[in-house]
């Protein structure tokens, strides 16, 4: 059988060029380059430039000025929702340094865990309280700072021999390369809120600012829900890009891991009906 091989759309193999030309001929804070030099230099259209050029901007790594032109930003960390992306790799990206933490780490039931809502993992993961799962809590550092606690449990099963020191890496890539699980995907919901006394001890700022906290359910390719976790992110260190697109398109992305719109209704379903606990 022939393997079929996928391509990125034109405009985004430009985009990953235009990175890595940032990276090598420009600095932070320097002016890019236009779109009629980026049509030029690549051989393509203005309107497939623009589009490269805006996706960067859109992803944060370039800024554009009104009536000045487009510069290099500052690497900041930032979450893509189109893209499932380990921290270790997005650190690498940003030119940070990561670290990871483990706070918590122990298999129990779904009846004994204490780091996430028990209402909202028992409903997504759809399974009783007699599951057994491994429960896990990380902070994750990049240069030294504390910037996202995680919260997660996972189902023990597909992975009975995870281990607290195997979980201070990249989770995805140890479940792929480790347990031979192919995920699909994560399903989300994000909501800004404050800090509660714990959090705010843990990220090391005061418990009156604000975080970004990430709802999420990860899939496997099979459809089964893996894991559910609760992930704060610090507002002032991070930032979540995206860019919605017209249905047709390729990169269009859903809720749901394969784009079942039942599957969307059943998990805000879950999500609505346990919003008051």
């Amino acid at each position: 059988m022939t393997r079929e091989i996928v391509r990125d759309p034109l405009y985004m193999q430009v985009a990953q060029a235009l990175v890595e030309l940032m990276r090598t001929e420009f600095n932070v804070g320097d002016q890019f380059l236009t779109e009629r030099q980026v049509s030029e230099r690549f051989g393509i259209s203005r309107t497939t430039a623009n589009k490269a050029l805006s996706n960067l901007v859109i992803d944060g790594a370039l800024e554009f000025r009104t009536g000045i032109g487009t510069f290099v930003r500052p690497a900041k960390p930032s979450v893509n929702l189109r893209r499932l992306i380990s921290f270790t790799q997005k650190a690498d990206e940003a030119g940070m340094r990561p670290e990871t933490r483990v706070t918590r780490f122990r298999t129990v039931t779904l009846n004994e865990v204490k780091n996430v809502s028990r209402t909202k993992a028992t409903a997504v993961l759809q399974a009783d309280g007699s599951l057994q799962v491994h429960e896990m809590s990380r902070l994750r550092l990049l240069n030294d700072v504390p910037v996202i606690f995680e919260r997660r449990v996972l189902r023990a099963a597909p992975c009975p021999e995870l281990s607290e020191v195997a979980t201070a890496g990249s989770l995805y890539t140890l479940l792929s390369d480790s347990f031979g699980l192919s995920i699909a995907g994560v399903a989300q919901r994000i909501r800004a809120r404050i800090l509660t006394k714990a959090e705010s001890s843990m990220l090391g700022i005061p418990e009156s600012n604000a975080v970004l906290e990430l709802a999420g359910v990860g899939y496997l390719t099979s459809g089964d829900p893996l894991w559910y976790e609760e992930t704060i992110y610090r507002g002032d260190t991070y930032e979540f890009v995206n860019q919605l697109r017209t249905s047709g398109d390729e990169n269009q992305s859903s809720l749901g891991p394969r784009g079942d719109a039942k599957e969307n209704e059943r998990l805000w379903y879950f999500w609505k009906e346990t919003d008051d606990e």
